[in-house]
């Protein structure tokens, strides 16, 4: 630890005039703090811990997959009848021939025409497909239609009133 003070080489003899020369090696990019030294002031350089770069958790999502232009692609669990239900609704399984590979010579010829499926947790395992962006859209605004039409009923038996819902009695208590 090694403690700056006075070009002399001095502390400081007020703390003020440490605090002024630590402004001084702020704006030139050094932390420090005023400590007491030798019967004045003197300042201590404030390392910075040095620690890796992380990735804080929540933030990278395993399940993510390179973007196709006018395709949505989704990991659908392979649980019931799931995969056929998506199949019948025009969703496409993604083959792993058709995600790009930072090695070409990392696939297995034998696993290329296989499906992409990631273990999703509890045993389950989820299987990338995907659907052209068209219809993925036309089925959300049906989905969003649909919350409306709700929405709407439920403002007509509440009286037409924003957030009409549940019921509040004034009264004597007692």
């Amino acid at each position: 630890m090694s403690l700056i003070k006075t070009n002399e080489g001095e502390p400081f003899q007020t703390e003020h005039a440490a605090k002024i020369r630590q402004g001084i090696l702020k704006n030139q990019g050094t932390e420090t703090t005023v400590v007491t030294a030798d019967k004045g002031w003197a300042l201590e350089e404030i390392i910075p811990e040095k620690r890796p770069k992380r990735t804080p958790l929540g933030t990278k999502s395993v399940l993510r997959y390179p973007k196709r232009p006018g395709y949505h692609r989704h990991v659908i669990n392979d649980v019931d009848d799931n995969i056929l239900v998506h199949e019948q609704a025009g969703y496409e399984i993604v083959k792993k021939k058709d995600l790009p590979s930072g090695d070409p010579r990392a696939g297995d010829a034998s696993q290329m025409g296989m499906p992409v499926i990631k273990e999703v947790g509890a045993g389950t395992k989820g299987v990338l497909m995907e659907i052209k962006q068209e219809w993925y859209d036309e089925d959300q605004k049906v989905k969003q239609d649909k919350i409306k039409a709700d929405e709407s009923a439920m403002k007509q038996s509440k009286g037409n009133i924003e957030g009409g819902y549940g019921e509040i009695e004034i009264g004597a208590t007692g």
